[in-house]
């Protein structure tokens, strides 16, 4: 029979599926004597019950619902309900690791305090706690979780903890902000807040175990193929008479990451107005000098559920004269310099694997640290090569940029843009004389003058990516955009297609001069040209045949030492459909999945964003397709094309580029359609690095669960 529900007191170590868990953490605490409020873990299976059936459970989960509340009731002398004595339970996800669809920075969100409380058990529990007002506050905290996680009421600006100063100083304030407050659950909700604490509890279970995946649904592409959703944890609230000191400790510093505990505390009923000056203090130096053996303790278990979960908490605990109490934990909200540097510490401390801390990693989280030059970075980057599979590309724009890209350890560059390069301030004028000239000799003259510049480019990459391999776009900007309107109805016919063939010829001619320097001065040179906007296999087989032309006439006894390729920029919907037949005579294709996009969709980023503002919701899915790959559209274009072209040519690279390499999903289905590699910015290439180790990561762990599900299955 599969058990829907499980109280800490009966231990929970076997359990798998509760692995880096706050229920395992608090469980084996249990166990090893120390003060821990009674709770219970409902499972995955449990969860799921709850919110397929529409709110009817069956009388199987029913009755294991009952029996923990039960056994709950008789641990703290309460009954859930009660008028008089009542029973509170707050209701939060039961995950701390990666592995919880919950982030780091939103942890606190899905958790519903006080449940049990209604119109008539805030007046018990205000008898119990002899602070009507604190009752009061307890009240409206629950009404606001409740309303944000059942009906997706924003409480951004007024949602407050028990603990903190409360935000008004009369009872009447308060019991008026919990009748406006259920107002709101009513109008938002189309039902009132329940009074039956049981149907509380029913909607707050199925609220946090589906809300992280609901709220979440970009965290990663193969969630939904990883997990069916996160147990939920259940922890009586602890009554606040008896209090000597309570406090919330990090157990380690939420900003730097330095291990050691790090937070505050102030003594039971304690005016933090009054407590200003202490409160400057280090009030957890003050529970070590008032209570050196209570503050050993906490250390002791922060240790252990640090030890236990592998991840920096924040416990919320409660010091009496016989023991310390922990209330509550949760995963904390870390900087990014600490994100990294604790993921990378925990590993070293054998917490966690090298791969989980792969998984930790968030993009903001990296671009902070880039900054700081961070060791542990470093290292992070490191265990992400060792398990990516993805080639990782530097976009260039300007020739220096190759120096910014090598240093963040870039595989070579993808896309060397030299239109960029040639429509500089200081090279633009020659170039619109060189198409705007009206003898061929003066082209040719131009063309000389522009040749030694874009040389000096090419020996510069060349240089700076010494065995990496420099993919080189030939010119692809429209030759009208450089001159102006009388200009171009004075040259327009086969002109400037005749100018556009010449500068795509000095370019491949300043490519290979610049290769058989490089040979000469001891540099291993791997040039890769790319024809763009390719539409048809005879043009193709053109740009590749004069390529090879030139390359014969510069290389000489070079060519044996230079192993050049010759690619294809896919950029429409043509090229893609033809891809197998452009991959006779290409080395490797690329997919510019902007220009993809916008063939698509029939429109820029820009526009898309220009219409949503005047006419509303352009895309009707979750993600914008300029941000956020189309997988579905674009996605399988791309997958289609490389397919047939690999089975044109079994070895045949082919890559990716445009603003979707930024994005983790779009990494993650890159790679699991089995493309060669990404180019990216500079700046872009570690969370690159990071996002392509993670789709290994997930993809390998999603097969493996799958497995499992069928050696079970035909068991």
């Amino acid at each position: 029979m599969t058990k829907r529900v499980m109280l800490l007191e009966e231990g929970m170590a076997d359990q798998e599926e509760l692995t880096h868990s706050v229920g395992i953490a608090l469980a084996e605490l249990m166990q090893a004597g120390w003060s821990v409020p009674a709770g219970m873990i409902v499972t995955s299976d449990g969860c799921d019950e709850l919110c397929t059936r529409l709110g009817y459970l069956s009388n199987e989960i029913r009755e294991e619902l009952g029996s923990a509340i039960r056994r709950m009731e008789q641990a703290t002398g309460t009954v859930f309900g009660d008028r008089n004595y009542p029973l509170l339970l707050h209701v939060r996800t039961n995950q701390t690791t990666t592995s919880m669809a919950v982030t780091s920075s939103a942890a606190e969100s899905y958790t519903i305090p006080y449940v049990g409380l209604n119109d008539y058990t805030v007046e018990g529990f205000a008898r119990q706690t002899g602070n009507r007002l604190y009752a009061l506050q307890c009240y409206l905290t629950a009404l606001q979780h409740y309303g944000h996680m059942v009906h997706g009421i924003s409480y951004t600006a007024t949602v407050q903890t028990a603990d903190e100063k409360p935000c008004t100083s009369t009872e009447e304030e308060l019991e008026s902000l919990i009748a406006d407050c259920k107002r709101w659950i009513q109008a938002n909700g189309g039902e009132p807040f329940p009074q039956d604490v049981y149907l509380q509890l029913q909607a707050a279970i199925r609220a946090v175990f589906c809300s992280p995946r609901k709220m979440d649904h970009k965290a990663n592409f193969y969630k939904e193929k990883e997990h069916k959703g996160e147990p939920v944890l259940i922890l009586a609230a602890i009554e606040e008479e008896h209090r000597d000191c309570k406090g919330r400790v990090y157990t380690r510093n939420p900003v730097t990451g330095e291990k050691g505990m790090m937070g505050g505390d102030l003594p039971a009923g304690s005016d933090k107005e009054k407590d200003r000056e202490r409160e400057r203090e280090n009030t957890l130096s003050l529970l070590k000098k008032n209570y050196a053996e209570r503050y050993a303790d906490l250390e002791q278990i922060c240790n252990l559920l640090e030890n236990r979960t592998g991840a920096v908490l924040e416990i919320a605990y409660v010091v009496t004269a016989s023991s310390i109490w922990i209330q509550s934990i949760q995963r904390a909200r870390l900087s990014p310099i600490a994100a990294v540097k604790s993921a990378v510490d925990f590993v070293n401390e054998g917490l966690i694997s090298k791969e989980d801390a792969i998984l930790r990693m968030e993009s903001g989280d990296l671009m902070a640290c880039m900054e700081q030059d961070s060791p542990e970075l470093k290292r992070l980057l490191g265990w992400a090569n060792e398990v990516k599979e993805l080639t990782i590309l530097a976009k260039v724009e300007l020739a220096a940029d190759a120096w910014q890209a090598r240093i963040w350890e870039a595989e070579g560059i993808g896309l060397c843009t030299t239109e960029t390069m040639l429509m500089s301030p200081s090279r633009t004028p020659f170039v619109q004389k060189m198409v705007t000239s009206r003898t061929e000799a003066e082209r040719r003259r131009g063309m000389e003058r522009l040749l030694p510049m874009q040389q000096a480019d090419m020996e510069y990459l060349f240089e700076t990516m010494d065995g990496r391999p420099v993919t080189i776009q030939l010119f692809d900007d429209s030759l009208l955009e450089l001159c102006s309107d009388h200009m171009v109805l004075e040259q327009q016919g086969k002109h400037l297609r005749v100018v556009l063939s010449e500068i795509h010829e000095m370019q491949v001619e300043a490519i290979f001069r610049a290769a058989v320097k490089g040979i000469r001065e001891g540099y291993w040179v791997r040039p890769e040209i790319m024809i763009p906007y390719v539409e048809h296999v005879h043009e193709m087989q053109k740009m590749r045949d004069m390529v090879d032309h030139v390359a014969n006439q510069v290389l000489g006894e070079e060519r044996r030492h230079c192993v050049y390729k010759v690619g294809a920029a896919i950029t429409s919907l043509r090229a893609s459909l033809t891809a197998a037949q452009l991959a006779r005579h290409a080395d490797f294709i690329s997919f510019d999945t902007d220009e993809l996009t916008q063939s698509m969709f029939g429109c820029t980023g820009q526009e898309a964003t220009e219409r949503e503002q005047i006419f509303g919701k352009v895309f009707e899915t979750e993600t914008n397709p300029f941000q956020s790959l189309d997988i579905e559209g674009v996605g399988r274009l791309v997958e289609m094309a490389a397919v047939h072209s690999r089975t044109r040519k079994p070895h045949l690279k082919t890559t990716i580029f445009g603003e979707h390499t930024g994005d983790a999903e779009s990494i993650a289905f890159i790679h699991e359609i089995g493309i060669s590699a990404v180019c990216c910015r500079p700046e872009q290439i570690p969370w690159v690095r990071i996002a392509a180790a993670q789709a290994v990561i997930r993809l390998s762990r999603a097969d493996g669960n799958t497995k499992n599900e069928d050696v079970s299955t035909i068991a």
